[in-house]
């Protein structure tokens, strides 16, 4: 990793930090039911970096589903407060997914996509300029 950092970022109580070396390949916000409930919130909003350029200090913990397509997707949350911070998609695992509420600056934080819009509450709007999908698109080539 780079010495100069793209961004820093970690948990509530801070025994968990990240740093984070390059700028991110994709940028989204989901409404599935288990991005909703794993916030207790709308939405979550997600940066996808390369694995090598994110680099983790402190412990987590982690939960694992299964998404719609198989793939096993692993939550990491600071086991003292309860943030979640990243992710992992057995589908993808030279990718980390950064929960971007914990991350220090996120002013450059533009999503490309919307997905699983019908599970989207009416009372969370979301910028209509944003391509947005009911479900989850192809992946992009």
């Amino acid at each position: 990793m780079s010495e100069e950092s793209f961004a820093t970022g970690g948990c509530l109580c801070g025994k968990v930090q990240y740093t984070l070396s390059n700028e991110p390949v994709r940028m989204a916000q989901c409404h599935c039911d288990h991005c909703r409930r794993s916030t207790g919130t709308g939405h979550i909003s997600l940066a996808f970096f390369k694995k090598d350029d994110f680099e983790v200090t402190g412990e987590t913990s982690h939960y694992t589903t299964t998404a719609d397509d198989g793939a096993q997707l692993t939550r990491h949350f600071c086991p003292e407060c309860g943030s979640r911070l990243y992710g992992t998609n057995s589908s993808a695992p030279p990718i980390v997914s950064i929960a971007v509420g914990c991350v220090d600056d996120s002013s450059w934080f533009k999503p490309h996509v919307i997905v699983y819009n019908k599970h989207k509450p009416v009372w969370d709007h979301m910028d209509t300029s944003v391509p947005t999908f009911e479900e989850m698109p192809p992946a992009p080539k």
